[in-house]
Order: C-alpha cells, then structure tokens, then sequence
C-alpha cells in the first residue's frame, strides 16, 4: 500500500534511498528559486509534517544533495514515482497521479459549498493537492501519507506553489490515512481528492486482515473479498461534512464486484454519485492493472447536481480530456445489485422483460472453477526467491505443460497426467471429443498409490521448495505434490460446457472428452435428474453463445474493460429465455 515501508528513525540519513537523495537535490533547487538558505527550505518543510520524527534531511541535503542534484526529474510535477521500483510500486498499491489527470478529476468536482479543508489520505507526492490548490488557493490543505520521505516531497512542493502567499495552509500527517484526522477537521472537510492504493485481496489476505483488526469499523463495507480501496473510499465520506465531495481515481471494478455490495449500500445510504468518467488505464498510468481507470464524484448527503457519465477518448496530457458529450446516469442503475450508469432506459426495461419471462441459469446447471494447481510453472519470482536450482528455467512445467504433447519426464506418473482444456484456445460452439489437448496436468487430488509414491519424488521433487510455500501446504491441510484446488473430478469427468472466465462476447463449448478445466475458465454440469445431459447441454450451449446473452451481460453482468466475466454470479443469475430443457 502506499507508503507501507516507512523509513526508520536515522535511517534516512545513514543509508539514503534515491527518493532521499532525490528529495535532497529538490530542496537545494528550491532554495535558488526562494533565495532562501538551504536550512530555511528544510525548516519550512518540518514545520508542515506532522507526526514524524525521522531527522536526516539536513544531513542528506549537506552531504550528498549536491550529487543527488542530477537526479532530479526535470518534468513538470516530477515524476516521483519513478524513485520507486516496480517491485515496490506495484506491492504497496503505488500508482501516482499526472499532473494532467490530476486537473481532469479536479475538474469534476462541483463548487465547494462548506468552509473546510481539502484532504487527500493517500497524498503520496501531493499531485491531487497541488491541483486542488489552482483551483482552491485559498483553501486550507491537508495530506497524509505512510512514507516519511513522501510527505516532506508532498509538502514541498505545495509550499513551494504557495510560496508568494502570506498563507501557507500547509500541513502534511504521516500515518495510517484510515485513521481519523485532528480535531477541527474531522468531519468537516469541504472536498476529499483521493487516489487511493490498490491493494486487492488476492495475494494480500494477510495485510487486509491486519487491516481490519486495526479498523473494525469498516466491516461495515468488507463484502466476501474486499479490496483495500474500499475501506478508503469508506473513510474519505467519514471525514467529510454533509454537502462536502469526495473525487476518487480508483479502478471501476468496486461498481459491479460482488464483494463491493455492501460498500455500494452503505454509499447509498449516505450520499449521492454525480459524476463517473472512463479513462484508459495506458492513458494514466504505466503500471497500473485493469484496462479502465474511472473518476467519480461523491456528495455526501443530498445531491446537488444530476448524475451524469461520460468516457473520454484523450491520450496522456490532452487539456480538454478528448471526451465525449455527459451523458444522464438512470437512476435505477445505481440501486441495483451492481452499477452499471451507463446503461440507457432501453436496456433497463429489456432486461426486466428478460427476467420475468426467463429462467436463472442457475436453476438449470451446476457452476465450477476449473482447477487451481498453485504452481503451474517455474516463474522468475521463484528463482529470485530460491536461487538457481537444478532443473529450474522461467517456465519450467510442474503441474502444467503446454503443448499438445505429454513431457518426457512426466512419464512416471503418465497416470496422473490429464488433457486440460484452456481459456485461450476455446471456439465458440464447438464439441470437444478428445481430439484436441491445449495443455496436459499432473492431476494429483490426494493421497498417491504407493506404487506411484517415488515417481512423484522424482517427477515433482525438484520442486518441493515451491511446492511447500503454498498456503494449504504450509497450514498441513494437504501433501505437499497436491494440487491446491483440485475441483470435483466426477462434475469434470462428465460432459460439460466450458467458457473462459474472462471474454469479449459468450464463448462455451461442450466438452465431451472428460479433459481438465484450467482455472481461467468455468464449467456448467446438468443437474443429476437429467436424462440426455449431452443434448441438454447443447441446446444450452446454443442458448448461451447468443447475442442476447451477450448484451443482458454487457448490461447487467460484470466487466473488465471490454471483457466480459463470466463469473458464477453473473452466471447464475443470468435468465434463459425460452428455455425448453433441451427437448
């Protein structure tokens, strides 16, 4: 998350990382352009950061700001995020805002129409402030970031923008931006501009957690899965006065996840959207996942503006954002299960019609994940991790192999080796009987035979180190050669539908031949009561791959970007119309 890795006290000056140095070389720059001393620079920023006790900028900036003055970034704004690695960036959730987008989201915001400050809990280098300060010059403004050394560039850079006024109105807090703020601010915050970190709940159970036992107040907004960008969304309307605004960057998907439910209600019950706008991801940041980046704004308490949405179409920097004309936001598209604003009336009453008249796919299928192994293949991380090892290279296969053919060395367990079938290699429609294999599996369930005990040893063995990282492993809920999620092997082994979990438009097919389902894809099995599953499956099949299934989805469904999630929630409640059981 941003700035989780805080700087120990005295660590900043003994051991400097290059955002230190960098920040060392922008304080000798900025006393030329005050004509000011170095120590006046220094004084002004401590004086605006609160809640640290790092001391080492005076040092770094006498001992090694001079050399560190050639790496300063010379763009406008500075790209501060460029003294992070990726590694770090993407760990913590980093992604900086540009200056340009920074405008834009401003841009969205209404008039202010209370008298507070405008915070940003998540300032990071204070790109949001500084836009928040053209627009809002008289305004108190007030940051908190986690990372020492980002909350002195933070306030740098607005003292430096303000440095001509006789009112600073400065003060950056280091710490926790889920914590509530000082007296006098709480709860009266005129605007919250926020680009929250992204942390999502896959791969960090562990630091979400601690999350929550910190602030359990926001289990209030914790769905099923919750991404840490919820709890500050949460937060930024906690701290606001009723007419105040919050204008987030974030990723779209807490609009339509299923464990962002509770979140969209708790909104909704404390306030009103009035503005969504769609940007590329590619047209904001470089490292950023998802396809699409959306700036929304929030008032809380009644509306004062009708909703509205738009797209825009500008790459990076463009002034007038390149975008289309608003468009009015329905308001039955935001009291929903999910919301889509951008669904138009026509769609909504089609997509009642289909509903009263049709039948949820989830009463007529049973609904799987394919299989999750836990290690498919060697990664570059797990040669970091482990160093080099004999029989290791970046792909090396351990449970999964591409390619049509089996590999030599998996031929000791050539009984345990299963075709799979793959999310980038399905057809729309087709019937698969065998004669086709995307990849093969090493599919281990449980328990070996003993005759194949020392072959697992030798085929998955040079790969224990791996193997024994995995969470059930660790946890002793499973051998160390299993597969992590093995799946019902009899739903696989019985004629199915298989469509990948992420597409453009609906692309099942029906498999015939029993082969494995690789994670990337869901299956649908006949209820048991079945007579002819095959038949039953390939009507469905037809049914399924229509127009119509890929417009109610589009609407009412879940994306990313242009992808359609073919999820088992929007599965299951996805009607089928017309639906005759096959016959």
């Amino acid at each position: 998350m941003k700035g989780e890795k805080k700087v120990s006290e005295g660590s900043a000056s003994e051991n400097p990382s290059r955002l230190w140095l960098a920040l060392a070389a922008e304080v000798r720059a900025t006393a030329v352009r005050w004509g000011a001393a170095v120590g006046e620079v220094i004084d002004a920023i401590e004086g605006a950061v609160e809640g640290d006790e790092t001391r080492g900028l005076r040092a770094i900036v006498e001992t090694k700001g001079r050399r560190g003055g050639a790496e300063r970034n010379g763009r406008e704004g500075g790209a501060w995020d460029g003294y992070l690695s990726d590694k770090e960036r993407r760990s913590y959730g980093v992604h900086f805002t540009p200056d340009p987008v920074a405008q834009q989201l401003i841009g969205l915001v209404d008039e202010l129409a209370t008298p507070g400050p405008i915070v940003d809990p998540a300032c990071g280098a204070g790109a949001l402030l500084l836009a928040a300060d053209r627009r809002w010059p008289g305004r108190a403004l007030v940051g908190v970031e986690r990372d020492p050394a980002l909350a002195r560039v933070a306030a740098l850079r607005l003292l430096d923008a303000r440095r001509d006024r006789a009112y600073k109105g400065v003060r950056i807090l280091v710490g926790d931006g889920l914590m509530p703020l000082p007296e006098g601010i709480e709860g009266e915050v005129a605007a919250v501009v926020m680009n929250p970190p992204y942390v999502p709940e896959k791969g960090h159970g562990e630091v979400l957690a601690e999350v929550l036992r910190a602030h359990p107040r926001f289990e209030d907004v914790r769905g099923v899965r919750a991404d840490l960008l919820y709890y500050f969304l949460a937060r930024s309307v906690e701290m606001t006065a009723t007419g105040g605004q919050c204008a987030w960057l974030t990723p779209p998907h807490w609009l339509q996840a299923d464990g962002a439910a509770l979140l969209r209600d708790w909104l909704g019950e404390r306030g009103s959207m009035e503005r969504f706008e769609w940007l590329r991801t590619q047209t904001v940041f470089d490292a950023a996942p998802g396809q699409d980046v959306l700036l929304a704004v929030f008032r809380r308490g009644p509306a004062l503006r009708e909703p509205r949405w738009r797209a825009a179409r500008s790459t990076r920097g463009a002034s007038d954002g390149g975008a289309a004309a608003w468009e009015k936001v329905h308001p039955r598209t935001l009291c929903g299960k999910r919301w889509n604003p951008r669904a138009v009336d026509e769609d909504l009453r089609w997509g009642e019609l289909q509903r009263e008249v049709g039948r949820p796919l989830g009463e007529l299928v049973r609904d799987f994940q394919g299989v999750v192994s836990g290690a498919d293949r060697v990664t570059r991380r797990h040669i970091t991790t482990y160093g080099d090892q004999e029989g290791w290279e970046v792909g090396a296969p351990i449970f999964l192999s591409e390619g049509d053919t089996l590999p030599r060395n998996w031929e000791p367990l050539l009984a345990y080796a299963r075709p799979v079938l793959r999310s980038g290699r399905l057809e729309a429609g087709r019937i698969y009987e065998g004669d086709e294999v995307h990849a093969w599996m090493l599919y281990l369930d449980g328990e070996v035979d003993a005759a194949h005990r020392s072959a697992v040893g030798e085929v998955l063995g040079p790969f224990r180190p791996i193997l024994e990282a995995r969470r059930e492993v660790r946890t002793g809920k499973m051998p160390w050669y299993r597969l992590h999620w093995p799946r019902d092997v009899g739903a696989m082994q019985a004629p199915k539908l298989v469509v990948p979990r992420r597409a453009k438009c609906p692309c099942f097919a029906l498999d015939l031949s029993g082969a494995v389902v690789s994670s990337d894809c869901t299956f649908l099995v006949a209820p048991d009561q079945v007579e002819d599953p095959v038949r039953y499956l390939h009507a469905l099949m037809t049914k399924l791959n229509s127009v119509e299934v890929e417009r109610y989805l589009r609407v009412f469904g879940k994306q990313k970007g242009e992808l359609l999630e073919f999820y088992s929630s929007p599965l299951r409640e996805l009607p089928v119309v017309g639906w005759r059981g096959g016959a």
